[in-house]
């Protein structure tokens, strides 16, 4: 059962895990590099500390990752590690290359978001009644992906379980979908009497 969190990165998805764990009566301590974002997101999240994490949470960059991760598992040596990026292949590399097992790792990605960022958009119901992927390697452990599939419900997300080569392709058709809606959408306007266009305000 979680008790203990650490989420090193204080964005709109950090910060929304921080608030959702914290209303559910979990410890989180937040934690980045830049100074006034993490200064407002545990003013936002009340300054709790996690001293004994169950899970860490990255939720910074996948590129800032191999900036982290071993002074992270240096602290966390017995804590579940966790991600958050848009794409999978990516983090597994950098673990891999790591000193933090594969077996602590799960990598993960939940499909919500909001129209701006940073920790003042966040909420602690962002997650709710969404997808949450996670892609577990072969070498991942059970205990590791219970821990973190019992985040993922307690936020009110659904987890959904792919491989990591069928997530990557799967995200990056459906980013195609606002532009190819568009580009239906502007060709239908385009055989639209003018007068209909006024009424729209275009």
């Amino acid at each position: 059962m979680l008790t203990q969190v650490r989420i090193v990165g204080s964005g709109l998805i950090g910060t929304s895990i921080a608030l959702g764990l914290t209303a559910r009566g979990v410890e989180v301590e937040l934690v980045d590099s830049d100074a006034d974002a993490a200064s407002l997101a545990n003013a936002l999240n009340g300054h709790a500390s996690a001293p004994t994490p169950e899970l860490v949470i990255l939720a910074l960059p996948t590129s800032a990752i191999p900036l982290v991760i071993e002074a992270e598992y240096a602290l966390n040596p017995n804590s579940t590690f966790m991600d958050v990026g848009s794409v999978k292949n990516e983090p597994i590399v950098h673990i891999k290359n790591s000193s933090l097992p594969i077996s602590q790792f799960v990598p993960s990605h939940p499909m919500a978001g909001r129209e701006v960022g940073g920790a003042q958009a966040a909420r602690a119901d962002l997650f709710m009644t969404r997808s949450w992927i996670i892609t577990p390697t072969a070498e991942c452990d059970q205990k590791s992906q219970d821990l973190v599939k019992e985040l993922i419900e307690g936020l009110g997300a659904s987890v959904v379980v792919l491989d990591c080569d069928e997530h990557d392709r799967a995200v990056a058709a459906i980013s195609h979908i606002p532009q190819i809606t568009s580009t239906l959408l502007g060709g239908s306007l385009a055989s639209m009497p003018i007068e209909w266009l006024a009424l729209s305000g275009a």
